[in-house]
């Protein structure tokens, strides 16, 4: 083994589990490692011979290609370079000058060595699209390092991981069919294809984990990606909801209990608005939603003790809400007269379902919540139920939770009066 994996301070001990993933940011603070060997480039036919020859009394190659940057869509140039390490050196076949020799070709299909890369199917399509070869004995990291935990795809990290250093990535898009090669191209390519073997060897003497502890960290994974990319695709919802009511606009949008028409509660036109949209007479009252019971006290000057004991038994419990509830307060102020009812009472609740909560808090004013439906119509349960006139006429209808189709339930409705009676009006 050389010395560089004898040395290294930071490879976890064989009994211990590699990380699954590291940041950027702590890979940035970690020492530099490169490719400190004997570099040979091969950019005249007559000397792939003897760089073959070498290469197959090996058992073990790291492989890396680098192809010329494309930075217009759609427009791909050829693998001008393939780089094939041992530890101790690395030949650079400079291919956009000499080509995929069929001795060099022959090594790929070679099935008495190891051919080691990442993203290998890729790098090994660029070649074959130079000079057709069957592949054998090549094995891309990718599909190797779940087997020890590593749930990282990218050659720096997982070097990161395996190593406690970084693998510099500065040369990746310079020109790499330049007349010639530049000694910081030379040693990045030469770095990249011997990381790719290092880390074979270390993983090898390594300990696997179980199948089972594999696929459950797999579908972990699967699963984070899958609801990284609903928080993504949330977050843009919600920015286009809060630029629509910040105009005035009326919303469809998924609340903690069923879908629910939506306006800023503090805008007299917009609640005109929302209640000409529904049909409905502007003496009827209609709830708020806020995000937190702190907002409250912007809009009830006076918070009732029945009720600040509901809103603390509403609150959730290690992550996990009781049934919604809304509370109608005896009066209020700093909202849109219009949602009142006649008695100046208003109806708010605090909404802990993620993206109405994080609706109201971007919008920083309580949010009016009727149901997404017609005066005197029934109330829809899910959103495929909402009448389409009506996603028609709203100015924006929300993306998020529209497959949900487990039925929602309204929420309780408890009055709290001045003298701390409370009324059940709907449990």
């Amino acid at each position: 083994m050389c010395a560089f994996l004898e040395n290294a301070p930071i490879l976890m001990e064989h009994t211990k589990q590699f990380v699954h993933h590291i940041s950027k940011e702590l890979v940035n603070l970690m020492p530099l490692a490169q490719f400190d060997g004997e570099t040979i480039i091969v950019d005249q036919p007559e000397q792939v011979d003897e760089a073959v020859a070498y290469l197959r009394s090996c058992t073990v190659l790291g492989i890396d290609t680098e192809a010329r940057p494309s930075f217009t869509r759609g427009i791909h140039y050829p693998t001008a370079l393939v780089q094939i390490a041992t530890e101790q050196r690395c030949y650079l076949f400079r291919l956009n000058k000499i080509g995929l020799s069929p001795n060099l070709a022959k090594l790929f299909s070679n099935k008495q060595i190891c051919k080691v890369g990442l993203a290998f199917k890729d790098d090994l399509n660029g070649l074959r699209r130079l000079h057709d070869f069957k592949p054998a004995n090549c094995i891309d990291l990718q599909s190797l390092v779940a087997r020890y935990g590593i749930l990282d795809l990218g050659l720096q990290k997982i070097f990161a991981i395996v190593f406690g250093k970084k693998i510099s990535k500065s040369q990746q898009l310079t020109n790499w069919e330049a007349d010639t090669l530049t000694p910081e191209q030379a040693r990045y390519a030469a770095t990249d294809a011997w990381a790719t073997l290092l880390i074979y060897n270390a993983l090898l003497d390594s300990k696997q984990l179980p199948n089972r502890e594999v696929e459950q960290l797999k579908f972990a994974e699967r699963e984070a990606q899958v609801q990284h990319q609903l928080d993504i695709n949330m977050h843009k919802d919600i920015d286009v909801a809060i630029d629509v009511l910040n105009n005035g606009g009326v919303i469809l949008y998924p609340t903690d209990t069923v879908w629910g028409l939506g306006c800023d509660a503090t805008n007299d036109e917009a609640v005109a608005k929302l209640f000409r949209l529904k049909q409905r007479d502007k003496g009827k009252s209609v709830l708020v939603l806020v995000d937190s019971p702190e907002r409250i006290a912007d809009y009830i000057p006076v918070i009732p003790d029945a009720a600040a004991n509901l809103l603390e038994v509403s609150a959730p419990e290690e992550g996990v809400a009781p049934k919604p509830i809304t509370l109608i307060y005896p009066e209020a102020r700093n909202v849109s007269p219009s949602i009142l009812a006649e008695d100046g009472s208003l109806g708010i609740r605090v909404t802990y379902e993620k993206f109405s909560n994080l609706l109201c808090h971007q919008l920083g004013k309580p949010l009016v919540s009727t149901s997404a439906n017609f005066a005197g119509r029934p109330t829809p349960k899910a959103f495929c139920e909402i009448d389409a006139k009506l996603l028609e006429s709203v100015d924006y209808v929300c993306r998020s939770r529209r497959s949900e189709n487990k039925p929602a339930q309204p929420s309780s409705i408890i009055k709290v009066n001045s003298d701390n009676s409370i009324t059940i009006i709907r449990p």
